[in-house]
């Protein structure tokens, strides 16, 4: 099975890194994944994924500590994260830290909501901030 250069069209063979025609390197977009043989409830105690699978899906990392481009887990560290503790770029859960980060109990990022939520951006029952919309205001400059 071949793959045509993606610079001049040659065909290659799977195994060939680096075309022989014109000497432009293969890109593979192979991801990586690890699970650890531990499990608890019938989910990995650590999942690592990132990239993408053979059918060109993103991989998902599920597990108590999830890891990757999207992260589901009882601590979930992504760039997409949801779990009981949300840390990523955009963050969703019970406690989350993020760029955006939506906490049940409490947020913290550039974007937060929350019960308890600070950021530069809050909203929550208490919240501390630049821009706060609260019940209680922990902190913002001017008050």
């Amino acid at each position: 099975m071949s793959d045509p250069c993606p610079n001049c069209g040659h065909a290659l063979p799977s195994r060939v890194a680096e075309c022989p025609q014109c000497g432009a390197h293969k890109i593979a977009a192979q991801g990586y994944e690890w699970k650890s043989r531990l499990r608890w409830m019938g989910a990995p105690v650590v999942h690592v994924a990132f990239g993408c699978d053979a059918a060109g899906r993103a991989h998902v990392a599920r597990g108590v500590i999830a890891i990757g481009q999207r992260a589901i887990g009882g601590v979930a560290i992504g760039i997409v994260a949801t779990g009981f503790v949300a840390i990523g770029l955009v963050g969703l859960g019970v406690f989350s830290f993020g760029i955006v980060a939506v906490g049940l109990v409490a947020a913290c990022g550039v974007n937060a909501a929350g019960f308890f939520a600070i950021g530069v951006v809050a909203a929550g029952w208490k919240a501390g901030g630049v821009a706060v919309f609260a019940e209680k205001i922990l902190f913002s400059p001017g008050r």
